[in-house]
């Protein structure tokens, strides 16, 4: 039976006894329909190197980049990943997303790094992206002032959505996924931006995925872990699985 794989690349959280690095930032590698997509490129380009390296995972068998919005944790490692490509790699990003400009704080979009030139083409993403059969990504969604897209899989197992931070809110990005599709997922899968205070974020969105029967889930990243203890009050403590770097879920794909 053919599945789909996540696998987290770079996270907060790195599995134990082993030597993957944990730091602010967030990549899933997904496969599917027999490609590869890197979500997401974490923050420090030498961590994602050293991640991938670890996990066996080579640069040139990717076949697609999906960044999901215009911060740093998610595009800056970047470099660290063109560092071992020896081919020009598709990059699917909101407009909004691109930049490159440097400022006092940091680099304030995604650019391609003068020494890889010619390694990465540019995708804006306008409106929803098919990336191979069952594997797609949302427009940018503009809800709370924020800019950002999500991957979405139709699977055998119902519709997956992996989640970048979540900035929009949970409802619009739901609500977006059912107008596409007419049906909300049944499984989610990245960051949800629970910050360590916002206890009533966490049960608003605990109560939400229960009510939508949204069961599976697989949280990291900008969730945090005071959020997903606090969510856990809710759906009770195997509600929630952790997805810290080095993990791996499948789910039937057909």
């Amino acid at each position: 039976m053919e599945k789909v794989r996540f696998s987290s690349v770079y996270d907060e959280g790195a599995l134990p006894d082993t030597n993957l690095i944990g730091a602010a930032g967030m990549s899933v590698l997904v496969e599917a329909d027999g490609r590869r997509t890197l979500f997401g490129l974490g923050r420090r380009p030498r961590y994602l190197e050293h991640n991938m390296f670890s996990m066996d995972i080579e640069p040139d068998s990717i076949d697609q980049v999906v960044v999901s919005h215009g911060h740093a944790d998610h595009f800056g490692g970047l470099k660290g990943f063109l560092k071992d490509r020896s081919s020009p790699i598709d990059v699917y990003a909101p407009a909004g997303a691109w930049g490159g400009r440097r400022t006092l704080f940091g680099q304030t979009g995604i650019s391609e790094p003068p020494e890889y030139a010619g390694k990465v083409v540019r995708h804006d993403i306008p409106g929803w992206v098919q990336l191979s059969e069952h594997v797609c990504v949302t427009p940018p969604l503009t809800d709370n002032g924020s800019e950002e897209s999500f991957l979405v899989v139709d699977s055998k197992s119902g519709l997956i959505l992996l989640s970048g931070c979540c900035h929009p809110g949970l409802d619009h990005v739901f609500d977006a996924v059912k107008s596409r599709f007419g049906r909300y997922p049944t499984a989610l899968i990245g960051g949800l931006h629970i910050t360590r205070k916002a206890d009533t974020l966490a049960d608003l969105y605990a109560g939400y995925l229960r009510d939508n029967d949204c069961r599976r889930l697989y949280l990291n990243h900008c969730t945090g872990i005071a959020g997903m203890n606090r969510m856990r009050t809710v759906l009770g403590l195997k509600g929630i699985n952790d997805f810290y770097a080095g993990q791996t879920v499948e789910f039937n794909l057909v």
